[in-house]
């Protein structure tokens, strides 16, 4: 921000006459750049299928589109898959009719991922399960991780006839690491280098699927990833960068230009949230690359965070996008909503289960939660 503010000031002074006199109070120069970036944000959001009126031209635009998004992520080119080199150090059995494998695989060399990999008491190879993968917000849990904060996850799947592998994010799993780069730790020159840790979270999770797909248990063809907060905008950034994930069910995980830049949400949230914007996108260009495969966008409606107002505005982008593809009778896209403010609520949890349950397995009755 001090880099910003001291561009500004040059960008404005260069415009004043030799020798004329200006006085300029900090409150007056935040006030200026704040108006000014807010219009930006405003102006970038309206890009948003810019010249787009259908399928085809839509589709046009699509791969240049998705090389630019995943440069921003610093996933392009696309990294190599080297070998996974899995281990499961432990099996827990669980009467109430799953088990857990806990594990690590390395998504790069000596990059280490740790997760949880909940299966049917009697799964087996063979059994092509549908599978689900679960990302992980922002709760810290010490050396257990994070993932065990949304174990509930992968128990409801588990008992319901779906693999759900659940992994831990950067600095808040079992391996040490940093996501607040700029957030925290005044690291400006992450941004200077390309680096988000958005990136890191999304290759994380492409090489999860690469695991999924390598179970025998689990059908490869059926998978969907959902997660709630900071795993609300990785499923947004893994569903837009790998087309094998076929349902996706992102739970407070955007807002738009206008509420990150405009309302200074952005001071609410880790570096892991953002890309680096290089190419001025509209940020509801990252969902719009899922479709059309079935989304669910959920919220709170008070969730200070996930600004509602902004929700909203991105509903309404994403049902022309989608529109696209599909009639009234037959949704592809959709969003949840519920009372209250930021946090993985049961009412959202039932929203997204029956969600994944009517594309993945073509039942659409109610769900319940013990």
């Amino acid at each position: 921000m001090k880099t910003l503010i001291g561009f500004a000031s040059v960008f404005l002074f260069a415009s004043i006459p030799f020798g004329a006199q200006l006085t300029v109070t900090n409150t007056t120069a935040q006030s200026m750049m704040q108006s000014f970036l807010k219009a930006e944000a405003i102006r970038l959001d309206a890009k948003f299928l810019d010249g787009v009126t259908n399928r085809q031209q839509w589709e046009a635009r699509g791969p240049e589109l998705q090389q630019q998004y995943l440069e921003m992520l610093g996933l392009w080119p696309m990294p190599e898959r080297t070998p996974l080199e899995a281990k499961i150090t432990g099996t827990l059995e669980r009467e109430e009719g799953f088990r857990v494998e806990k594990l690590h695989f390395q998504s790069r060399p000596r990059l280490y991922v740790t997760g949880n990999l909940y299966l049917p008491k009697d799964a087996k190879p063979g059994d092509k399960l549908p599978a689900v993968l679960y990302v992980c917000g922002h709760s810290g849990r010490g050396r257990d991780g994070n993932k065990t904060a949304f174990q509930h996850h992968g128990m409801w799947f588990a008992t319901h006839g779906y693999a759900c592998l659940i992994i831990d994010t950067l600095q808040l799993g079992e391996i040490g690491a940093i996501h607040h780069g700029t957030y925290r730790e005044n690291r400006w020159w992450w941004q200077a280098r390309g680096y988000t840790p958005a990136g890191v979270e999304c290759w994380n999770g492409m090489r999860a699927i690469d695991y999924l797909q390598s179970r025998p248990e689990v059908d490869p063809d059926r998978i969907a990833v959902t997660g709630i907060s900071g795993g609300g905008a990785a499923t947004f950034w893994i569903a837009a960068a790998d087309e094998r994930v076929k349902v996706a069910v992102p739970v407070s995980g955007m807002g738009d230009l206008e509420d990150y830049v405009g309302e200074k949400v952005v001071n609410g949230h880790c570096d892991c949230m953002f890309h680096i914007n290089t190419f001025q996108s509209p940020w509801t260009e990252i969902a719009a690359l899922v479709a059309p495969r079935p989304m669910l966008f959920e919220n709170s409606g008070h969730d200070t965070i996930f600004p509602m107002n902004g929700n909203d505005r991105i509903r309404a982008r994403l049902e022309k996008l989608y529109g696209f593809y599909t009639n009234r009778t037959d949704r592809l896209f959709d969003i949840g909503v519920t009372p209250g403010g930021h946090d993985d609520k049961v009412e959202l949890r039932l929203m997204a289960y029956r969600w994944i349950n009517r594309f993945r397995r073509g039942d659409d009755k109610p769900v319940t939660e013990p």
